[in-house]
């Protein structure tokens, strides 16, 4: 299958972009550092695997249109879509500008609607089609200090919800993962926002924060990986799957 999956350069995409290429999907890997995406492709290719690259700033319409355009022309129709790139900085809402929303919403929700919106109609030519959305446990509930993440991560569940309504006649089907606390730059920004605040070391911070997470441990990017090979397998095929 050939798998477009955005915020591909490091953490959680780029351990998903692995795990699918060691499969032998076709793997079209977007973010905005192309030096980034570029590694990704060598560590790919390494293994004879597959990957196209883009670099591409979702936070832009024009440069999303752009951007499937050259999928189309370089690589043919998505068969699945995995929403991965997210930001996931902490403010007091005093703290939180008008600006700072935005960007957060047009990350985290407006660009997995304007690429599922656009892939779907082909999706529906074909007959089938995938959709991820790699939202977090802040959809779920409330955190501090994290009224633009959370409020942006539970829109994102809505709209994986009614999509998946929606889309169900179609054979599309529609999943939303919801990690915890995984080892990425947002769990490196929350670790030093706590050392800061309270004085206590990063390793005591991070305990901290991984005991918030189901497992009481912080999440490897490569959980989340298996999780998103589970689904397109058809070995998961729950809506909602939360770790």
């Amino acid at each position: 299958m050939t798998v477009l999956i955005t915020g591909a350069g490091r953490g959680i995409g780029r351990a998903i972009a692995l795990a699918l290429a060691s499969k032998g999907h076709t793997t079209i890997l977007t973010a905005r550092t192309m030096t980034e995406l570029e590694t990704v492709k060598q560590e790919i290719e390494s293994k004879n695997g597959k990957a196209f690259i883009y670099s591409c700033d979702i936070t832009s319409n024009d440069a999303l249109t752009s951007l499937l355009d050259s999928v189309k022309n370089d690589v043919g129709n998505i068969d699945v879509l995995i929403n991965n790139a997210g930001i996931g900085e902490s403010a007091k809402l005093e703290d939180t500008t008008d600006e700072f929303w935005q960007k957060t919403f047009a990350i985290n929700v407006d660009a997995p609607f304007f690429l599922a919106r656009a892939v779907v109609p082909q999706m529906k030519k074909s007959g089938k089609g995938t959709i991820i959305n790699i939202a977090s446990t802040a959809a779920l509930e409330g955190f501090n200090y994290t009224s633009a993440y959370t409020a942006s991560k539970h829109a994102l569940l809505g709209l994986s919800r009614a999509l998946a309504v929606e889309l169900r006649k179609s054979n599309i089907s529609v999943h939303t993962i919801c990690p915890g606390f995984v080892r990425t730059d947002i769990l490196t920004k929350s670790v030093e926002n706590i050392t800061k605040r309270t004085g206590r070391s990063s390793t005591d911070a991070e305990v901290e924060l991984g005991k918030m997470n189901a497992s009481g441990k912080i999440i490897e990017p490569e959980e989340v990986a298996n999780i998103v090979l589970d689904v397109i397998s058809g070995v998961n095929k729950n809506e909602l799957i939360t770790l």
